[in-house]
């Protein structure tokens, strides 16, 4: 770690990746069994990565932990429509760590830089994959830290063909098309009807789906208000001259009380968890 107190991203002097799970196999569920072998695999692919993995049920009761996602998340998103500040405090990270699977932390727990925790769905047509809440703080974006995170939530849940997520903004989208293969679905899209019957049969497990209108057309759910942040990028500027993607400026555009879907059908070939592509 630097004098300043700032983690580097990738490699030098980065913490060496742990988990917090139970020691007692006896008294692991299947699911924490499994969540167990996952993130032990992902551990051992990529020991010096800079992402931390965790049992997202294990972190809620690590008080160091659930203040390092209440602090990202805080400085990471923006104000509600009223002009009061959108903020996630300590308890209510516990009980959404309660309620998922796996939390990713780049950096340490004191000083981490940005956080992703999801979950893995069980449904009539396989596993799902979905994405609760992903943050960066706002100096550190730009430098493959979701994209990082995401290639180790992606190896845990390898065994899910489908992941997905909600988000208002389009950077979060390019980020998951950018690093999991597949055939992309968001926007007005006309997704198959059986992945529209899937987010209905899921969406009691997902805490952002509980309780919002899903618009088929559109491929959104109407959640009432996103959190609107000066530190948000939504326009398209690459750093070399190229085309945004075709779904981008509808993204960028949505009214504020709405967020756009996103699935992605899964292929078998996954992204190397030691190469980081940055957008370009």
């Amino acid at each position: 770690m630097s004098s300043t107190g700032k983690i580097p991203l990738i490699d030098v002097e980065t913490p060496q990746p742990h988990h917090v799970f139970p020691t007692e196999a006896s008294k692991l569920t299947p699911q924490e069994t499994e969540r167990e072998v996952a993130l032990g695999d992902v551990l051992e692919a990529s020991p010096s990565s800079g992402i931390l993995a965790y049992s997202a049920p294990d972190a809620a009761r690590n008080p160091q932990l659930v203040k390092l996602v209440s602090h990202i998340f805080n400085e990471s998103f923006g104000y509600r429509p009223d002009g009061r500040p959108y903020r996630l405090g300590p308890k209510s990270v516990a009980e959404r760590l309660q309620e998922t699977d796996y939390l990713f932390v780049s950096g340490d727990e004191c000083s981490g830089i940005g956080y992703l925790f999801g979950k893995q769905i069980p449904s009539s047509q396989g596993r799902i994959a979905w994405i609760e809440s992903m943050a960066v703080l706002p100096l550190y974006r730009r430098r493959g830290v979701a994209m990082a995170m995401l290639r180790h939530f992606c190896d845990a849940t390898k065994g899910s063909a489908l992941l997905g997520c909600a988000t208002p903004n389009p950077i979060a989208a390019l980020v998951v098309s950018q690093v999991v293969p597949g055939t992309l679905h968001i926007g007005p899209c006309k997704p198959p009807s059986r992945l529209l019957s899937l987010l209905r049969g899921v969406r009691h497990h997902c805490f952002d789906l509980r309780g919002c209108f899903i618009d088929d057309a559109n491929f959104t759910i109407k959640t009432g208000f996103s959190p609107l942040s000066r530190s948000d990028e939504r326009e398209w500027n690459p750093r070399t001259p190229e085309e945004p993607p075709s779904w981008w400026s509808w993204v960028q555009h949505l009214p504020n009380e709405f967020e756009a879907l996103l699935l992605v059908e899964r292929r078998e070939e996954k992204p190397s968890l030691h190469s980081l592509t940055h957008p370009h």
